[in-house]
């Protein structure tokens, strides 16, 4: 299982990393609804995997708690990935993009009608709580969790448990 879920994690962390670094070079990291399409993209790589290794590695069947670890685990090797590739772009490739954000935030507390000192006293405690390190860590940890539910739903539809015509 492992040697699966490696592979099909890698593939869904590059898909994913392709994705975000297309986001980036169409200046749209900011688009929150953007975002979806990153969890479709996810949920496919997690179905595929557990299906993969249902047809190819059990002969077609698999329990639900084996379809939930191939999945749990596929988004977990995608979130390495995805993290490392954040902590990049945030330090390496763009290390402008922080403030980007941070414009984004200000932007959006504005809009929902915060005064002056509420915005820059909620801009300040988000700059406490993120900066390269901080968005790779959470990345992870949020791949790793949406994976997880993602797996939960999905393994429902991917069991296949025992051969009825033994």
């Amino acid at each position: 299982m492992l040697k699966s879920t490696l592979n099909y994690g890698a593939m869904l962390g590059l898909t994913l990393l392709m994705y975000s670094l297309l986001l980036w070079m169409l200046d749209a990291t900011t688009h929150q609804w953007l975002g979806l399409i990153s969890h479709i993209i996810m949920i496919t790589g997690i179905v595929l995997a557990t299906r993969t290794f249902r047809d190819q590695e059990q002969g077609g069947f698999i329990t639900y708690g084996r379809a939930l670890a191939v999945g749990t685990m596929t988004a977990v090797f995608a979130g390495i990935i995805t993290a490392f590739f954040t902590y990049l772009l945030y330090t390496v490739i763009d290390p402008g993009l922080i403030d980007k954000l941070y414009a984004t935030m200000e932007q959006a507390y504005y809009e929902a009608g915060m005064s002056e000192n509420q915005i820059e006293m909620a801009v300040n405690m988000a700059k406490r709580f993120t900066n390269p390190v901080m968005i790779s860590v959470f990345g992870f940890l949020s791949s790793a969790f949406t994976g997880f539910i993602f797996s939960l739903i999905t393994s429902i539809f991917l069991k296949k448990e025992g051969n009825p015509f033994e």
